[in-house]
């Protein structure tokens, strides 16, 4: 193994170990306290009828929520996904995996998924890359990714913060919306674009639901913080270790950026992620418009333990999910498009 793999395993590993850690989270950034959602003390309803069943990216699932992309192509990965994998096809979740740049130059990395496919040929995946892969790479070598993959979608990750404190010389992101563009002419499945927890803009999403991106997951702040992840991680770089504090609060909310896209959430598909700490979380993005909700810090804490506490944390956001639902009278996903069960709170 050459260096820069060796390098790329530590920093990987680095990224489980850190993002575990409380000191990494902004969840008193997230801003799902403002939102307060409407209890209906007679909702007319059954427990029983409500139904968390939705389709996404012309499939069905058991539930709006989905694993957000997190970790692969390293030492410890594969073991952790295969817990994620087990239990998503188990529970019909959705499930993004993690980034797949190593895939790009090192043919080995790709066993990890291809075990976990014919392990599990019924679990629904999503690609991942970085948006400087995609403006450096040639395409046919992204295209391969889904390929390989067996994919219905693939993500692009926006991270221009985090690739600043990675402490590169270079964080390449010009042509990237060009780069965008000609995925999705090319790509035979669709294109999502993701935040890694900085958020995404009105202005930015709405480019990118124009030239044809299917998803747009905001993924905003109050969740992990990747780049006080990846300044902690330069420990021999005191200006990068310094520099860090000034964005201890950067960037908006995943609620600050769902309430940014009321006029998109009803005509696109708008999804949510970062900080989703619970299925009443999930309940505030749902109320909003967000079409999905991704899960991945609570996730990744049960991962490291069993297949079965993955298990267990799935079910815990359902249910979370399908009792508040319960209490705002909305039977299914749908409701919640013709029914405003929200108020921003004035404390």
């Amino acid at each position: 193994m050459d260096q820069s793999f060796k390098d790329f395993e530590s920093r990987k590993k680095d990224h489980i170990r850190l993002a575990l850690d409380s000191s990494s989270q902004q969840l008193s950034k997230s801003g799902f306290g403002q939102i307060k959602l409407i209890h209906q003390a007679l909702p007319e309803i059954n427990f029983t009828d409500v139904s968390l069943k939705v389709q996404l990216l012309g499939h069905d699932f058991s539930s709006p929520h989905f694993i957000s992309s997190m970790t692969a192509g390293h030492e410890d990965s594969l073991e952790i996904n295969l817990r994620l994998a087990r239990a998503a096809q188990k529970k019909n979740w959705l499930m993004g995996v993690g980034s797949q740049r190593r895939e790009l130059t090192d043919d080995r990395a790709a066993a990890e998924w291809k075990k976990i496919k014919l392990e599990f040929p019924d679990l629904k995946l999503v690609s991942n890359i970085g948006i400087a892969e995609l403006i450096q790479q040639p395409l046919d070598k992204i295209l391969l990714l889904i390929e390989n993959l067996g994919s219905i979608g693939i993500f692009v990750h926006l991270n221009p913060l985090q690739e600043v404190f990675q402490n590169k010389k270079e964080a390449i992101f010009a042509q990237g919306f060009k780069a965008i563009e000609i995925l999705v002419k090319k790509s035979s499945v669709p294109v999502l674009v993701k935040e890694v927890g900085f958020g995404i803009n009105r202005e930015t999403t709405e480019r990118l639901l124009l030239m044809g991106v299917k998803v747009v997951d905001v993924t905003g702040n109050g969740g992990t913080h990747w780049g006080q992840i990846e300044a902690a991680r330069n420990h021999d770089n005191a200006v990068v270790e310094d520099a860090i504090t000034a964005f201890h609060d950067w960037g908006q909310s995943t609620i600050d950026c769902l309430l940014d896209l009321q006029e998109q959430v009803l005509f696109h598909q708008i999804w949510a992620s970062g900080g989703i700490r619970n299925g009443v979380d999930s309940a505030k993005c749902l109320a909003l418009g967000a079409r999905a909700v991704g899960v991945a810090q609570p996730l990744m804490k049960a991962a490291v333990n069993s297949e079965a506490e993955v298990i267990k944390t799935m079910e815990l956001f359902d249910f979370q999910l399908k009792t508040a639902m319960f209490c705002m009278g909305i039977r299914k996903y749908e409701d919640f498009l013709h029914k405003k069960v929200w108020h921003v709170s004035n404390k």
